[in-house]
């Protein structure tokens, strides 16, 4: 059975506890900071991702799309936490919050279509589904990887 996981976990990106960290000359939070504890929490919701059971029947497809979602919603929330650089604030709402707050929204139809079809006992459906989940990346990967980023890339390259 195709392994989802990548292709459903958009929200692992940039997910941190929040608050703190080491303040520049300018009073905000440094960028090798703010990466720093991006990455640790992207590697460890990738982590957590890695540790879903893969579905091995078409019944077993609902429960786990609904759990990466459920991964993948848990860290968006808490992105709200985590201060960006001041300097870069602007460029990373734009380039990567944003476009994963609108990738996580068709995750969430998808995973609706999903719980519906299991419901409603429709196989068919399911198969139809499993075989078109939501793919490609909606945040700028490419200024992501320039930036700094690793792990969060890949939590938010959901081509594969």
């Amino acid at each position: 059975m195709k392994n989802l996981g990548p292709v459903l976990v958009p929200l692992a990106l940039l997910a941190a506890c929040g608050g703190g960290g080491t303040a520049t000359a300018s009073g905000g939070v440094s960028k090798a900071d703010y990466l720093s504890r991006a990455e640790a929490i992207c590697t460890r919701a990738n982590a957590e991702q890695a540790n879903v059971t893969t579905p091995t029947t078409v019944s077993e497809l609902a429960p786990y799309v609904d759990r990466v979602v459920a991964l993948a919603d848990q860290a968006t929330r808490q992105i709200a936490d985590l201060e960006a650089p001041k300097a870069d604030r602007s460029a990373i709402e734009s380039k990567v919050l944003r476009p994963l707050a609108g990738q996580l929204a068709e995750h969430h139809a998808y995973a609706d279509k999903v719980s519906a079809a299991a419901k409603a006992g429709d196989q068919t459906a399911l198969v139809t589904l499993l075989g078109s989940p939501p793919t490609g990346s909606r945040a700028d990967l490419a200024w992501m990887k320039g930036y700094g980023f690793v792990a969060c890339v890949k939590a938010a390259d959901t081509s594969s």
